[in-house]
């Protein structure tokens, strides 16, 4: 009779070793990262402010993230400064009226109602004079040559129109001196190029004709030149 050789119930660690081998090889990367998406962005598609403040949001977040320009953020720097100051003369006034006699409070109240209605003109004045409609300033450089970029947006009433401004400018070093460079671009759409019928935003239709409007504004070269 032939002599069969018996096989081990149990596999050797060198046969585990390969299955484990060819497993692997089989599915290679099974843990693949994680598609980073963004949130989608829904809003009320009847409310012009809604939308307004929708792109105004993603620009800002666009111009930081994917055009990598640094924000400057003089313009709230100074309403944050000028409406604490005029919240600590409230506070001041309303705290030394309670603890002081009427009478003897009646100056000191009467300053720091002064101040605060001083403060508060002066808020508005500046964003109306400085800030304007600008909702983005950042400035980047590239190859020691220095970029500023202001953004403003605006929707006249009762139109969908959105608008958006570029103004543009570069400092280039050539060689013992620096040119400027100033250029402007406006994009003009409607909302509806970018909102669905639920009001959900077309984040990559979005970002396209705003890296357009940054590729004309830093070449010069309108859409039909290019």
């Amino acid at each position: 009779m032939e002599e069969i050789e018996a096989k081990p119930l149990i596999p050797s660690t060198e046969e585990k070793n390969s299955e484990t081998k060819t497993e692997t090889e089989e599915k290679p990367n099974e843990k693949e990262e994680p598609n980073e998406k963004e949130e989608p962005i829904i809003v009320n598609n009847s409310s012009l402010i809604d939308l307004k403040n929708a792109c105004d949001d993603h620009i800002q977040k666009f111009f930081v993230s994917k055009a990598n320009f640094c924000q400057n953020n003089t313009h709230t720097d100074v309403k944050l400064v000028l409406g604490y100051l005029a919240c600590g003369f409230a506070l001041f006034g309303g705290y030394y009226g309670h603890i002081t006699p009427f009478n003897e409070a009646k100056e000191v109240t009467f300053i720091c109602i002064i101040a605060y209605f001083v403060l508060n003109t002066l808020l508005v004045l500046y964003s109306f004079i400085y800030e304007k409609e600008i909702i983005f300033a950042g400035s980047c450089v590239e190859n020691d040559n220095k970029y500023t970029i202001t953004i403003q947006t605006n929707t006249k009433r009762y139109s969908d129109v959105y608008n958006i401004t570029y103004e543009y400018v570069g400092k280039e070093k050539q060689d013992s001196s620096i040119k400027l460079r100033n250029s402007k671009y406006t994009i003009s759409k409607s909302f509806g190029n970018w909102f669905d019928v639920k009001g959900v935003m077309d984040i990559e239709k979005f970002e396209r004709d705003l890296f357009e409007g940054l590729e004309i504004v830093k070449t010069g070269n309108k859409p039909h030149e290019q």
